[in-house]
């Protein structure tokens, strides 16, 4: 039997070749709350969705996108559309939108920020605060809850995390920035242990350390030694989510074994679970956190962009 025709990017989003800006974005939240995995639709279906929105999201990889799928002349003929695409490569020639831009390549280019701004319309951050790779600290629990395990496996888990992203992930990604302590102003007072920008995507990152012991993720239920783990960043991922609605926003769950081994504890997964596959929340170990975040990020569009908007808002949410 055949395979049956992969859907394109307009398709995912039930827009035609022809729509707008505007259009594409109030299709890509209808579709984004239909395919969210906690909402009933699942990862890869959400997956798709999101790469969707950031392709025909940015005029650039559109552009791009058309010309490799054969949509230049109905995007020619749409009223507003470049006349000039001198610029643009062949489709031939065109670097495919999914393919995921090098280590070399993140490391090499300094950040861009946006919006624009002048002495007219300064930047929603201080520059010298915006040039800060590394913003916030962790969250101290109160007295009482200092005196819990939990609380005290969480606090050492987010310090070891945050001093890892320092050391292994800022110094070659120069557009990431890394907010600790984040505490986000809705109903609940959902806690972030740290959440990483870069471009137009997001990582919401919780940590913790955890005793030697089996460690097993089903993509739904952590458990250590048989016992479920209360997971507290499904709620801070849908948080984030629902206040930066254009971004693409993910998890990660990191876990900390012994200081000298940070491939420790394996984290076992049921036969026949893809670890490849596009997930909402990963649960990884300090050895594997900093590949998958970072190759997450460079996988975004313009991933050397500094959203200026987005880092004070995420600023104003951290402990003064």
């Amino acid at each position: 039997m055949a395979d049956a025709p992969r859907r394109s990017y307009y398709d995912i989003l039930g827009v035609s070749p022809g729509a707008d800006a505007t259009t594409i974005k109030s299709a890509y939240r209808r579709a984004a709350r239909a395919a969210h995995p906690d909402l009933g639709g699942s990862a890869a279906a959400f997956h798709d969705v999101a790469v969707a929105y950031e392709t025909l999201g940015d005029p650039h990889l559109r552009e791009r996108y058309d010309a490799e799928t054969g949509r230049s002349s109905t995007r020619s003929a749409r009223p507003g559309a470049a006349a000039d695409r001198s610029t643009t490569a062949p489709a031939s020639r065109a670097r495919s939108p999914r393919r995921t831009r090098t280590e070399e390549d993140m490391s090499s280019k300094p950040p861009d920020y946006l919006p624009p701004f002048s002495p007219a319309r300064p930047p929603a951050v201080p520059l010298i605060l915006a040039g800060r790779q590394l913003h916030g600290s962790v969250r101290q629990p109160g007295m009482l809850a200092r005196l819990s395990s939990g609380a005290r496996s969480r606090v050492d888990g987010e310090l070891r995390t945050s001093a890892l992203l320092e050391r292994a992930l800022l110094p070659g990604y120069p557009a990431a920035r890394l907010v600790n302590g984040v505490e986000l102003d809705d109903r609940d007072k959902t806690t972030a242990g740290h959440v990483l920008l870069a471009g137009y995507r997001i990582a919401v990152i919780d940590s913790f350390t955890a005793p030697p012991g089996n460690s097993s993720w089903d993509g739904r239920v952590l458990r250590h030694q048989g016992r479920p783990v209360d997971l507290r960043l499904p709620k801070a991922v849908r948080a984030v989510q629902d206040l930066f609605p254009d971004l693409n926003v993910a998890g990660w769950v990191i876990i900390h074994g012994a200081p000298d081994n940070p491939f420790a504890p394996v984290i076992d997964v049921p036969p026949g679970f893809d670890r490849s596959s596009p997930a909402t929340i990963q649960v990884v170990n300090a050895g594997t956190a900093v590949r998958t975040i970072r190759a997450f990020l460079a996988e975004g569009p313009a991933p050397n962009v500094v959203q200026l908007p987005v880092l004070a808002r995420l600023l104003a949410l951290t402990e003064s």
